[in-house]
């Protein structure tokens, strides 16, 4: 199945092509966003990188699973990007540390909306201290921890054995595990930071737009969450899967089809 639509989108089928793109955008798009924290940054990210995967679909060999190959090419763009939007001002896990112990008297939202304001400053913020991690110890926590990959086929991904895989997704699990541990309430309840006392100071600041949400979606059913306290892990899972507004098959069909730069 997956071999014959790779044939029909190299043989210029553009059902195929358009089938393929979409069975793969948001596994580029949740890996963008989780890298890029930033909502436009990652847009970008997909598209460009979608536009690479298309015009070097000739060069998939077939050996690994075509979603493997898409995270290696999508990996490679990442980790040899750009500064984004966020490393333009780098955090660390101390200035972040900081930045969350800054409001002394902290204000609870009640609003109507609160759940979902709740969720998107939670995402938001965990999202952040993925930031605090090096390119390579972020890409790696990712894979590991967040898409739950397994070492022998993340440690393909990134073309380093599994060993240093292994070796650096320890590293970053003890940064984020030693930052969470100090610093979340909801990863640790002996802490007093809360999400829903941080939701007034991100909209006085901006950080969180009511109609213009980065991580969640206000048509998202509001209910009780069933979430793994004390549990990394689960507190990740939590997020769920990123969805983009953007038509990422119609914004990249004029470049590949039109300006004819797949290797048909």
């Amino acid at each position: 199945m997956e071999e014959q639509l790779i044939k029909d989108s190299l043989a210029g089928n553009k059902k195929s092509l358009e089938k393929l793109i979409k069975s793969i955008e948001g596994l580029v798009y949740n890996l963008s966003l989780r890298f890029l924290w930033n909502k436009a940054d990652a847009e970008d990210a997909t598209q460009e990188i979608l536009i690479k995967i298309i015009t070097n679909l000739s060069k998939f060999n077939g050996k690994s699973k075509l979603d493997t190959w898409v995270y290696r090419v999508s990996t490679n763009y990442l980790i040899n990007l750009k500064k984004s939007t966020f490393e333009k001002h780098p955090m660390s896990f101390s200035s972040f540390s900081e930045e969350l112990n800054m409001i002394k008297e902290p204000v609870s939202y009640d609003l109507p909306d609160k759940y979902l304001l709740e969720k998107e400053m939670k995402t938001g913020c965990t999202l952040a201290m993925l930031q605090c991690l090096s390119r390579d110890l972020r890409i790696v926590f990712i894979l590991g921890s967040v898409l739950k990959i397994k070492s022998n086929i993340s440690s393909e991904i990134l073309e380093i054995t599994p060993a240093n895989f292994r070796k650096r997704l320890e590293k970053s699990r003890k940064l984020i595990d030693s930052f969470m541990n100090s610093n979340c309430g909801v990863y640790n309840p002996k802490n007093p930071c809360r999400c829903n006392n941080k939701i007034n100071k991100a909209l006085a600041f901006k950080r969180i737009v009511k109609n213009d949400l980065s991580f969640v979606s206000d048509v998202e059913v509001y209910k009780e969450e069933m979430e793994e306290l004390n549990s990394m892990t689960g507190i990740y899972e939590n997020h769920g899967k990123f969805k983009s507004k953007s038509n990422f098959y119609n914004e990249i069909t004029e470049l590949v089809m039109n300006k004819r730069i797949i290797n048909f």
